[in-house]
Parts: C-alpha cells; sequence; structure tokens
C-alpha cells in the first residue's frame, strides 16, 4: 500500500518524569534538555577507543535550533563530562583508520533555524565503570541540563557503526524489551485528512532503550520514515506491574508524527496480546478535524512469526523481512 507521508517529523520531546525523593534529592534527568533557544535530546551512548588506544564514551544527541539564526552546536553548547570527581578531555575518536574524520565533526556543521542535526560527542573515560555526569549549558546564556551515562552498561562500538546500550543486563524485564522490534500498523477509525486511509496498514521498524531507573526511549518507523527520522519518538517508563513478568511501559512524553504524547497515553502489557513475544501499542490521533486510532503491533526483530495467522503477517514478512533475519542480518534504519 501505498499513502501519502503523514507529516514532516518533528523533534522527538523525549520528556522523562520527575523522580520524588525524601530529604536531599538530585535534580530529574530527561532525555530531552532545553537551552533557550536550543533543544538537545540524549539518544545513546556507546564506548569506543579513541586515536590514542584510550576507552571514550561517545554520546549521540539531536541538536536542535530553535533560534531565528543559523548555528552550530559547537558555537551554542558549552559541556562538561565529570567523572571520579575529575573533568574528562574531549576525546579523538577517527571515523575509520583512513580518514582523518572524527565522529564529533559534526559539531562545526550549522543547523537552520527550526532544524535538527544528529551529532556526536566523546569524552576519555577514566574507567568504564564510574558513572559520568555531562552538564550541557547555554554558550551565551544560563539554562543548563545535565545527563548521567553508566558506562558499565554501554556496548563497545566502532565509530562506524550504530549507537546504542548492550541489553544483556541480566534483569529480565530489560533484557525482554530492550533492542529492536519489527512489525505493522494501522489506523482506523479515519476523519478528515485521513478518511480514505481507514484500514490501512504498514510494515514498522522500532528500537526500544530503557535504563535501569526504568526510564528510556521508544523510536519507530515505517516505510515513509528512517530511524534518523522517525514516525514516532517517545519518552517511556517501565514498571513490573502488569499481567506478565514482562510489566507494563507507559509513554511519559515525546511525540507521534505532528503531535505530543503524554503521560499514559500508551500503556502497554504485553500479558494482554494473543501471542506471545509481542506488543501492541495503541492510541489516539487528533489534530483538528483530522483523526484516527492506531494500533502498533512488535515483535523482537529476528523472531519468526510461525504462530500468528497469515492475515496478521507484515505486509513485507515475505519479501523482506525473512530473507534479512534468514541470512542474520541486523535490523536496516530503513524499511524495504
Amino acid at each position: 500500500m501505498k499513502r501519502t507521508r503523514l507529516f514532516c517529523v518533528l523533534l522527538a520531546a523525549a520528556m522523562l518524569l520527575s523522580l520524588a525523593a525524601c530529604g536531599k534529592g538530585t535534580p530529574a534527568e530527561s532525555n530531552l534538555i532545553k537551552l533557550g533557544d536550543y533543544e538537545l535530546l540524549y539518544k545513546g551512548a556507546s564506548i569506543m577507543e579513541d586515536s590514542d588506544g584510550n576507552d571514550a564514551l561517545v554520546l549521540t544527541l539531536d541538536f536542535t535550533n530553535n533560534s531565528k539564526d543559523s548555528g552550530s552546536y559547537v558555537w551554542s553548547i558549552s559541556e562538561t563530562a565529570m567523572q571520579n570527581g575529575a573533568e574528562l578531555a574531549v576525546a579523538t575518536v577517527f571515523t575509520d583508520s583512513d580518514s582523518y574524520d572524527t565522529v564529533i565533526d559534526s559539531q562545526f556543521t550549522d543547523v537552520a533555524p527550526g532544524e535538527t542535526l544528529e551529532l556526536r560527542t566523546a569524552f576519555v573515560l577514566a574507567d568504564t565503570t564510574s558513572k559520568v555526569e555531562v552538564t550541557f549549558e547555554e554558550a551565551f546564556g544560563d539554562k543548563n541540563g545535565k545527563i548521567t551515562v553508566d558506562p558499565s552498561t554501554l556496548s563497545r562500538e566502532t565509530a562506524g557503526s550504530g549507537t546504542g546500550q548492550d541489553t544483556g543486563t541480566g534483569d529480565i524485564l530489560l533484557d525482554w524489551w530492550n533492542g529492536d522490534w519489527y512489525g505493522w500498523w494501522t489506523m482506523t477509525g479515519c476523519s478528515g485528512y485521513y478518511e480514505d486511509m481507514e484500514g490501512a496498514w504498514w510494515d514498522i521498524c522500532g528500537a526500544i532503550d530503557i535504563g535501569e531507573d526504568g526510564m528510556g526511549t521508544v523510536t519507530l518507523w515505517d516505510e515513509d520514515y528512517t530511524k534518523s527520522e522517525p514516525m514516532v519518538s517517545a519518552s517511556v517508563s517501565l514498571s513490573d506491574d502488569g499481567t506478565s513478568i514482562y510489566g507494563t511501559m507507559t509513554s511519559e512524553g515525546g511525540s507521534f508524527t505532528d503531535i505530543a504524547l503524554e503521560h499514559g497515553d500508551w500503556i502497554v502489557d504485553p500479558g494482554l496480546v494473543d501471542y506471545g513475544d509481542m506488543i501492541h501499542i495503541d492510541g489516539d490521533y487528533e489534530n483538528g478535524g483530522d483523526a484516527f486510532h492506531y494500533d502498533i503491533y512488535l515483535r523482537p526483530w529476528g523472531t519468526y512469526w510461525v504462530d500468528v495467522d497469515e492475515e496478521d503477517l507484515p505486509n513485507l514478512y515475505d519479501s523482506w523481512y525473512l530473507p534479512l533475519i534468514d541470512a542474520e542480518e541486523p535490523m536496516p534504519d530503513s524499511i524495504g
């Protein structure tokens, strides 16, 4: 099936909930950091080897310029990484052995007003077991925000590979939820602009990354989007409450195409799905007179859907998905 592209994807507002604490508390952290006219979305981290053979912490961020003028990350944002009370040096990580390009070069790229650029920043680690606190601040202002990364939970990658965290945590919930997902989604109850799309469905891929604190992100893209420009980018929480041992995932913020996601828009309980190793995400899109209900069905990448009725298989299951998993290929960043 073909369809008109829904809308240009907005930057995901992956807002995480504040954690209340008694007595002295630490500031609540979020994957989305707003710094005056700029926004940073933390998308993941990994450990890479720098030019001197040291372990380097490499963060992947979306940098959004909401100012009236073009500007680069390096001239707009000041960053500081601390580990064990000491400031970490910026790391030089070459993209490959035959190039002098580094993973942080995109920090120097000018970003037009209203545009978003994915980039990386890198720091030389003192060790791979102690947490790192990274503070971001306006270069010409007083707004700041921070994230904390635990290197012991990260995977080792080369500069040319994708980003992401190691899902082998030993935690039954995290190991089940975290990773790559594939399936399909459909629209029903369509009205307004989407009236002619009633019952249409598309293949969809996704990546789930939830930390040990139960907070994380969900990124989804169908045939009209890509992982770098997704259809959905949500912040989520995970609890062990639910009808199965896999608990329940709840939306906390973010965006579905061009509308915001709020706390509780998604309540995802795998125990309520007819098939094993499947999650069902459903919600409602409403923008003025344009509206529809959506249902998203996902299974871990690499799963053979042999227990699913023919009519419940994704459209590209036989022609696209099966050849890839038969060849033990990783999930691509786009479909088809």
